[in-house]
């Protein structure tokens, strides 16, 4: 038998040694399949940063889009900014909205599909100061209150229309000083909002009457993420992921509070708007409120109660001329099976 050179015996072993060296360092998925490359989507948002919206962020910013393979770039809304109208324009992805408008739109043809209600508890309540002859609703009767207009006078109008009372809407716009002022008996206010601004402003909870309208058999559920039709049946599995992760980025605003509170505080000083801390962290405690209550696991599912009744509802006042069947209209994305 012929003998090999000690030489070639140890430059052959060292071959072998790079060889195995090689492989260890290739990048994952090279030579197999390369890593598929992010999706790019964007949200529009129905308002400017706030913790409304931290759920969005934390799954943003802790890369929870990222493993989901998503890009997402979130646009904060503001005055005279229409989420759906942008969805329907081409604008954005994916649009937070509220129920009944998206139902509105869908009456008259927009080609919406809800695939998550995030807020499934609504958040809007009446106010009124103690002393002054308020002690439930029917109080109302005959007097001042201020109300925002479009979907916010919806369920307020229904509430009055079941009591059979009368009030004198007054046109309220952001602000509460005419409440304030003694301008309208009632007002209109978001508990994550401007109930907390009261608060702030000097007003004692406990010298308020608050009729909470979720439990005054008036619920219309908020805050929905929505797309349009086409790009659901184009992308479902990129609107999948990307609820799943919302899903998944609330879920960590709730369970790290601090952490997701500097997640909206990093935008809202970004954007020099006029809030602070306090206000957030209250409207992030309130969210986790009216988003993650109920069932384990439902997070994200729309209710057919609800959805029954913002449909007599807007049959009711005259907005849609027939009732908008849910099937087709609400696609379970939010489940965690396809």
């Amino acid at each position: 038998m012929r003998q090999v050179s000690p030489l070639i015996w140890l430059l052959s072993l060292l071959l072998a040694a790079c060889l195995v060296l090689a492989v260890a360092v290739v990048p994952a998925g090279a030579g197999g399949g390369k890593t598929p490359p992010l999706d790019r989507v964007s949200v529009q948002l129905v308002w400017v940063h706030q913790a409304q919206f931290a759920g969005f962020y934390m799954a943003q910013d802790q890369g929870i889009y990222r493993r989901y393979r998503l890009k997402v770039k979130i646009k904060p809304g503001g005055p005279g900014i229409v989420p759906l109208k942008n969805l329907r324009m081409g604008g954005c992805d994916f649009a937070v909205s509220w129920l009944s408008s998206a139902m509105v739109d869908k009456s008259r043809g927009a080609p919406l599909v809800n695939l998550a209600q995030l807020v499934r508890r609504s958040a809007l309540l009446l106010v009124a100061f103690k002393g002054k002859g308020i002690e439930k609703v029917k109080d109302l009767d005959g007097r001042k209150v201020g109300m925002w207009g479009g979907q916010f006078s919806l369920a307020p109008r229904a509430l009055f229309r079941r009591l059979g009372i009368h009030v004198q809407e007054v046109l309220q716009n952001v602000s509460v000083s005419p409440f304030l002022a003694g301008a309208v008996s009632a007002a209109a206010a978001m508990r994550y909002s401007e109930y907390h601004q009261l608060y702030q402003a000097g007003v004692d909870p406990e010298d308020l009457v608050v009729f909470d309208l979720s439990r005054l058999g008036v619920n219309f559920p908020e805050d929905g993420i929505y797309t349009t039709q086409r790009f659901w049946e184009m992308a479902p599995g990129v609107c999948r992921r990307f609820v799943r992760a919302t899903l998944e980025g609330w879920r960590a605003a709730f369970a790290q509070p601090e952490e997701a509170l500097e997640s909206v505080m990093r935008r809202v000083e970004a954007a020099r708007l006029a809030t602070n801390r306090s206000h957030q962290r209250w409207m992030l405690g309130v969210m986790r409120e009216i988003i993650a209550g109920g069932a384990p696991g439902e997070m994200g599912r729309l209710s057919a109660r609800d959805f029954a009744l913002v449909n007599r509802v807007l049959m009711e006042e005259g907005i849609i001329g027939t009732p908008v069947a849910m099937r087709g209209f609400a696609v379970p994305a939010w489940r965690s099976e396809p």
